[in-house]
C-alpha cells in the first residue's frame, strides 16, 4: 500500500498568492514552499536523467525557480 502524503496539495488560491509573494517581493518563505511543493516530484525525475542525480535535481530547482520568478504580463 502507498504511503498517502498530502504535502503536496494546496488550493489553487493559495499557490496563486505564493506565486505573486515570489514575483512580486521576492519572497523567501513563499520560494521555499513552493520548492517543497515540488520536491518529490523532482527527486522522482531525477531518477530517469542521464546525469548524477544530485546534479540532475539541482538543474531542475533552477529551471524552477527561473519559471517562478519570471513575472507574468500585466492584462491591459
Amino acid at each position: 500500500m502507498e504511503k498517502e502524503d498530502d504535502r503536496g496539495i494546496i488550493s489553487e488560491d493559495e499557490f496563486l498568492k505564493l506565486l505573486s509573494l515570489v514575483q512580486e517581493q521576492n519572497d523567501e518563505t513563499a520560494t521555499l514552499k513552493l520548492l517543497d511543493l515540488y520536491e518529490q516530484d523532482i527527486i522522482r525525475l531525477s531518477k530517469y536523467m542521464r546525469m548524477p542525480k544530485e546534479e540532475a535535481i539541482q538543474g531542475m530547482k533552477v529551471e524552477l525557480l527561473e519559471l517562478l520568478k519570471k513575472k507574468r504580463p500585466s492584462r491591459s
